[in-house]
C-alpha cells in the first residue's frame, strides 16, 4: 500500500513516529481482542499456521506473526471458523523493537469482515 500524502501536508510531518501516524490513519477503532485464526501465506497453497490478533478491526488486525509471513505487501488469506478473506501485510515489526514477532495486516475485502461476531458482541456489552 503506497502511502498518499494529503494536500497541504508538509514532507517534514509526514517523516515522524510511525506508531502516532498509524494510530491518526486509522478509520476506526481497534478492539483488544485475542481471536484464534488460520494464515494461508501462500495463498496458492492450502498450507496453514495457527495464529492469534492482538487486536482486530472490521478493516484489519495486528496479529502474532507466524512463519510464513515475510514481506510488506505479501497478500495473505486469514481464515476465522468457516469464514475466510484476503488481507495484506502492511507492516512487519522490526526485530529489536516493541513490535518484535507482530504483523499488521489490512483487508482486500472490506465487506468479507471474518470476526464480525466477535465485533458485534463486544459492542452489544458495551
Amino acid at each position: 500500500m503506497a502511502m498518499e500524502q494529503k494536500p497541504g501536508a508538509s514532507v517534514a510531518a509526514s517523516a515522524g513516529s510511525s506508531a502516532v501516524a498509524a494510530a491518526d490513519k486509522r478509520r476506526e477503532k481497534r478492539l483488544h481482542l485475542a481471536v484464534p485464526v488460520k494464515i494461508f501465506p501462500d495463498i496458492a497453497s492450502l498450507e496453514t499456521q495457527a495464529c492469534c490478533t492482538y487486536e482486530i478491526s472490521t478493516t484489519g488486525a495486528r496479529l502474532v506473526a507466524p512463519p510464513g509471513i515475510t514481506r510488506v505487501g505479501q497478500v495473505i488469506w486469514m481464515q476465522r471458523q468457516n469464514r475466510r478473506a484476503k488481507y495484506k501485510v502492511i507492516w512487519i515489526g522490526e526485530p529489536d523493537s516493541s513490535l518484535a514477532g507482530q504483523v499488521g495486516v489490512e483487508t482486500l475485502e472490506p465487506a468479507n469482515v471474518i470476526w464480525e461476531n466477535e465485533i458485534k458482541a463486544r459492542i452489544m456489552r458495551s
